[in-house]
């Protein structure tokens, strides 16, 4: 399987990434006439050993692809034909950010992804979509920020969150395309750069800064209801587990439909199996969050530290939620820690369309007694 224009990508990616490692990730932002020369360099520090310079554009890198992939594992192959898995180009790691051009369909699965036919073309050669996850690059002109604050979504493929608004302070998460945060205020640095800080729930008092121009407002707008007008009885969600499909219903018209990864079974490191399936019967939706810092799994072996997933319906009062999902592109069978596993932007239809509708300005609404016999209904099967 040969792409008709792969010759060239290849030669103008490896030019790309050779200069990229030369210049140590040169700065995009440091490459403007307005920004002061005596910056000091980024603080490379972090929980992954991930040391890219986060100035820089992948745009610019890769020369505006069509989409851009975050990396999500370690040890990705490229390869250059998928019928060939060890026809291997070169290994990419967790965090890479790649261009993508196109996906195929490959009748050649992959070993143990019988779910997931799909490759990426990165131009010089081909990566596995699972763990790859789509991703665009947008710079946001920064915004004051109100006394009461205001929704901001990652749109980046990676914003490393800092501990103090100057680009050479020590920094620990990366924070991922589509994560969403409450921003809460906002400062400039003495090199000219603006930098938001943002509310973690699971660390409140921690003051997390990040740039400004990776964040993107998100208006009142944004979290109006859908279908408004339905009879709230009429609504229903099914999550079908056998076929890992989430379908939303207004009577019994399908309006929405999506594919899931829902929760699995885990071996702990004596080999006992854990069950973590997304539980079955009828429920509804108790509480939704726009934002949610997720951790766990350390009795499993299998730990879990995830801040800002986004567009949280919660469906049981244990934390089983439909959500949006930044750390995987995994989708059609079992693998999640009890969660119903959806992209961003379904994960966002989904808030919007179930009742009961929350507002923009909450951190978090639980369904009260009035509104229960409103409340969507979720039935998993």
């Amino acid at each position: 399987m040969t792409h008709p224009h792969a010759a060239t990508r290849r030669t103008a990616l490896k030019a790309a990434l050779l200069a990229a490692a030369a210049a140590s990730g040169t700065s995009r932002a440091l490459a403007q006439d307005d920004a002061p020369p005596e910056e000091p360099p980024f603080g490379p520090g972090g929980r992954v050993n991930v040391t890219y310079d986060e100035t820089l554009s992948f745009n610019e890198l890769y020369d505006n692809p069509p989409m851009l992939g975050r990396s999500e594992a370690w040890r990705q192959r490229v390869v250059e034909d998928p019928a060939d898995y060890n026809s291997i180009v070169r290994v990419v790691n967790y965090s890479d950010v790649l261009p993508i051009y196109g996906a195929v369909r490959s009748e050649h699965v992959r070993w143990g992804y019988p779910h997931n036919d799909v490759w990426f073309d990165v131009g010089d050669g081909y990566v596995h979509s699972s763990w790859i996850v789509p991703v665009h690059e947008t710079f946001n002109e920064p915004q004051d920020v109100p006394r009461t604050g205001f929704w901001g979504e990652i749109t980046v493929p990676t914003s490393w969150q800092h501990n103090q608004p100057i680009m050479s302070s020590r920094r620990y998460y990366d924070l991922a395309y589509g994560a969403l945060f409450r921003v809460l205020e906002r400062e400039d640095d003495r090199y000219g750069r603006a930098w938001y800080r943002l509310y973690d729930d699971a660390k409140p008092s921690s003051r997390w800064w990040v740039q400004a121009e990776h964040v993107r407002r998100v208006p009142s707008t944004e979290f109006l209801p859908i279908s408004p007008d339905v009879p709230p009885g009429e609504k229903r969600i099914e999550v079908d587990l056998d076929n890992q499909m989430l379908m939303c219903y207004e009577s019994d018209r399908l309006v929405f439909s999506t594919r899931t990864a829902t929760g699995a079974a885990f071996r702990d490191a004596s080999g006992k199996i854990h069950d973590f399936f997304t539980p079955k019967g009828e429920h509804f939706v108790r509480y939704k969050r726009p934002s949610r810092h997720m951790t766990g799994g350390d009795s499993i072996n299998d730990r879990y530290d995830l801040p800002g997933v986004p567009w949280c319906t919660f469906i049981t009062w244990d934390g089983v939620a439909i959500h949006g999902t930044y750390w995987h592109n995994d989708y059609g069978h079992e693998r999640s820690h009890g969660c119903i596993n959806v992209t961003t932007d379904a994960a966002r239809w989904v808030y919007r369309w179930v009742n009961p509708y929350t507002g923009h300005m909450k951190q978090a609404h639980v369904t009260t007694e009035e509104e229960r016999e409103d409340a969507t209904r979720v039935i998993v099967f």
